[in-house]
């Protein structure tokens, strides 16, 4: 009997998160399955990003590349709402790109956070509505 792993049930858990200054987003990538040390390593260097940005009055627009993130458990899903509901305010955007458009509805079902975060299956399409109604 031969076992068959998906290439992405072996990438280890990784996040980036780099300031794209002139374009006036902070980018994510996230990969992997994400365990709780994971989350919260994830969530307070996020955080720590939004409270420099919003000290210096810059509008907070995060674009996070979530295409070869693993689901979450019911306890981290759990997680992931209440570090939204920590880290971001009214007027903030996040726009998180997803591999399908089942992954979107999927989404958008278990991860509703009010008009701060929409789901994108293009980058283009992400970029453009985060800086809809920046001036």
């Amino acid at each position: 009997m031969s076992t068959h792993f998906h290439p992405l049930m072996l990438s280890a858990p990784a996040y980036t998160i780099d300031e794209d200054e002139s374009a006036g987003i902070v980018r994510m990538m996230v990969e992997g399955f994400f365990d709780q040390d994971i989350l919260a390593r994830h969530f307070d260097d996020n955080a720590a990003f939004v409270r420099r940005w919003r000290a210096a009055g810059r509008p907070i627009r995060v674009l996070i590349d979530a295409n070869r993130l693993l689901p979450h458990t019911p306890q981290n899903q759990a997680f992931v709402m209440r570090s939204f509901e920590r880290i971001y305010r009214p007027g903030d955007r996040v726009a998180i790109l997803v591999g399908s458009s089942l992954v979107k509805m999927q989404m958008r079902r278990t991860h509703s956070f009010g008009e701060i975060i929409q789901f994108f299956l293009s980058e283009q399409g992400a970029v453009t509505w985060l800086k809809a109604y920046d001036l």
